[in-house]
């Protein structure tokens, strides 16, 4: 554990927090589809059963990121693929210059994997939280 939470440095903030945008906003939308299409009982059980059901996906995300943190791999099923080119943008922000943002292709493999861990772990709880109290209400 000890090992994990040294990975974490302040750089890797800006990643985790985009991270945690991208999965809130992708469960978010696919709860809202779920609701309109599939649920007729009402909003608040979209997001008991919904939001249980995303957290419960995204802490599961979470612990196969540990595992990996934990050098255990899963071969011929994700195996490593040719990278594209990265195409750079040259364009900067003049109020940022003095500001280095690391982005994710300068990590290391390793910090992208606590990144993703940090950013699952956090969404899955955004969910999961409010699903549990509103389980216990009802």
């Amino acid at each position: 554990m000890k090992r994990i939470l040294a990975l974490y440095q302040p750089y890797m903030a800006r990643s985790i927090f985009y991270k945690c945008v991208t999965k809130s906003s992708v469960a978010l939308t696919a709860i809202l589809l779920w609701n309109r299409y599939i649920n007729r009982r009402g909003l608040l059980v979209a997001f008991r059963d919904g939001g249980l059901f995303v957290g419960v996906c995204l802490l599961a995300m979470a612990w196969f990121s540990y595992l990996s943190l934990d050098n255990m791999k899963i071969h011929h099923l994700l195996e490593e693929r040719k990278k594209k080119p990265v195409v750079r943008s040259y364009t900067d922000m003049v109020d940022f210059v003095d500001e280095h943002i690391t982005t994710d292709e300068e990590m290391e493999p390793e910090e992208r994997t606590a990144c993703r861990l940090a950013s699952s772990v956090i969404s899955g709880l955004i969910f999961l939280i409010p699903a549990i109290i509103l389980t216990l209400l009802t």
